[in-house]
């Protein structure tokens, strides 16, 4: 294992700054959109979470925050609020080495935590001719996507493969690439929120905020080793006014 490149005293990756919580999660049990990921370990080396600082930004009431350790996708219903339109599909005698053929596909939009929409409506059939066929797929683009997915097959509703690309078209030049069975959630948003842990809850006060006092600063010790790209994520009881600002105290190992 490579030594520690990253101090253990630093803020990182979603939380630089601190983020700010006012919105509660589903019953909190990890499982809203409300939750938000504080820390993600490095994708390598795994990390440490030592503690989760809570600062009130002015009056609130009271509520409590739950931690969860999420094993690779994040807790939350996607970002995106739209579904990718039909794509088009436009087949090519070269370019590739797809066999004599028709495929049918079907887009998945990915927000930046990998929570993926619905998919879109099926193409119709794009009949290739091989055996070096390629087919040039595009689509809507849908407004926040991160990448997406494009689920192909020889079938109608038989897309067994997918690929992936950051823009809203891909040229497919093989007939088969990842095995849709590695994606867990297959148009189906809520398939994310079950590969959470639960690890920790904090009660946080009712809060005020005035010109002569402090509002409270609140440390959550956590002393918790992450595997590697495992998500540390949080989410509120009760919905807050002023909000609460973040901070976690982590690093690589």
């Amino acid at each position: 294992m490579p030594a520690n490149t990253s101090p253990i005293y630093t803020k990182v990756g979603d939380i630089q700054g601190g983020i700010t919580l006012t919105t509660a999660a589903a019953d909190y049990t990890g499982q809203g959109v409300a939750n938000v990921v504080l820390y993600q370990a490095d994708a390598d080396n795994g990390g440490y979470v030592q503690r989760v600082r809570f600062k009130a930004l002015g009056t609130n009431v009271a509520t409590v925050a739950r931690f969860y350790v999420n094993s690779g996708y994040l807790n939350q219903a996607t970002l995106l609020t739209t579904v990718s339109g039909t794509p088009t599909g436009t087949p090519s005698s070269s370019g590739g080495t797809i066999l004599t053929g028709p495929f049918f596909a079907k887009i998945q939009a990915v927000d930046q935590y990998g929570a993926g929409t619905a998919m879109s409506t099926e193409t119709a059939s794009v009949s290739v001719t091989g055996p070096t066929g390629s087919i040039a797929w595009a689509w809507t683009a849908v407004t926040g996507a991160a990448y997406y997915r494009i689920f192909v097959g020889p079938v109608t509703g038989g897309q067994a493969y997918y690929f992936t690309s950051t823009t809203n078209s891909y040229t497919q030049t093989t007939a088969t690439f990842n095995l849709v069975t590695n994606i867990p959630a297959l148009g189906n948003p809520s398939d994310f929120l079950t590969q959470n842990n639960f690890i920790g809850e904090i009660s946080l006060p009712a809060t005020t905020i005035t010109a002569t006092a402090a509002t409270a600063d609140i440390d959550y010790a956590l002393n918790f080793a992450m595997p590697p790209a495992f998500h540390l994520i949080v989410g509120l009881g009760t919905t807050v006014a002023a909000g609460w600002v973040v901070t976690v105290i982590a690093g690589k190992y």
